[in-house]
């Protein structure tokens, strides 16, 4: 098995907000590389998906030695969601590998929810649902399943998902996401009505109905279009849209970095 670096983008960044991804930072005439890289390879092997290894050589990727300030190595770092939450320098033995990455483990609710997450990304709504409605029998007030169910329901339940929403209290840590996901339930649920005839109504109307189908991309190729060509169309609407899908998904997001400075360029001009 391979774990040298091919895309960071998505063998790391990406692929972190599903499940914690180590990376090795190392070179062939480092010494300590030899040793370290066996040990986290054979680790990997042993982790049953529970974390990934990504192995970069610093000689053939010096871009991604310096964005992450390398300065010696074997350089080891754990990234989950798109970032850096934990690393070590030098070799380190099994055990003392073992320890640091325990402390990073999700707890079983955490990994059902990564679990619901990867299924609605998948397109696996149902198998989502599933899993969601059963955490929230465990715990009736987890905040995180209550949120990625509301998700789902965008698409079949409008009323059902702004209730659901409401539930989340607003010392949560999901409360933001729960604003910005109300959001865009309410524009999904207002659809056109009341919005004078307009060349930009019909590029607003799929935006809005890519709500539904929770197709990030299309809703703000959508919103950055209409504001880009006019910023206060339905009252700011499409901009509030717009605004609501980068709070939601973090500007972080593949599908939001790719519209955010369009997008921010086009509200701020």
């Amino acid at each position: 098995m391979s774990y040298e670096v091919t895309d960071f983008e998505n063998q790391v960044l990406a692929r972190s907000r599903n499940v914690p991804v180590v990376v090795d930072f190392w070179a062939p005439w480092c010494g300590p590389c030899k040793m370290l890289g066996p040990v986290l390879e054979s680790m990997a092997q042993r982790a049953e998906g529970k974390w990934e290894l990504v192995k970069v050589n610093t000689e053939e990727q010096p871009g991604l030695a310096t964005a992450y300030s390398i300065s010696s190595i074997p350089a080891v770092k754990l990234f989950r969601d798109g970032q850096v939450v934990d690393e070590f320098v030098g070799f380190q033995p099994e055990s003392e590998i073992q320890r640091w990455l325990e402390r990073h483990q999700p707890s079983p609710a955490l990994v059902q929810l990564e679990r619901a997450a990867e299924l609605i990304d998948n397109g696996d709504l149902e198998g989502a649902r599933s899993i969601l409605k059963e955490a929230l029998e465990v715990d009736s007030n987890a905040a995180g399943a209550k949120l990625l169910l509301a998700e789902i329901l965008l698409g079949d339940d409008l009323p059902q998902a702004l209730d659901l929403l409401q539930t989340i209290p607003p010392e949560a840590d999901e409360r933001p996401h729960a604003d910005a996901l109300s959001l865009l339930a309410r524009l999904a649920q207002a659809g056109v009505e009341g919005i004078p005839e307009d060349p930009l109504k019909s590029r607003y109307a799929e935006g809005i109905a890519a709500i539904g189908k929770r197709d990030w991309e299309s809703a703000l190729s959508a919103f950055t279009e209409i504001v880009e060509r006019q910023r206060r169309f339905a009252n700011g609407a499409a901009a509030d849209g717009g605004k609501a899908i980068f709070r939601y998904l973090g500007i972080r997001h593949p599908i939001a970095d790719q519209f955010y400075r369009r997008f921010s360029g086009a509200l701020n001009s």
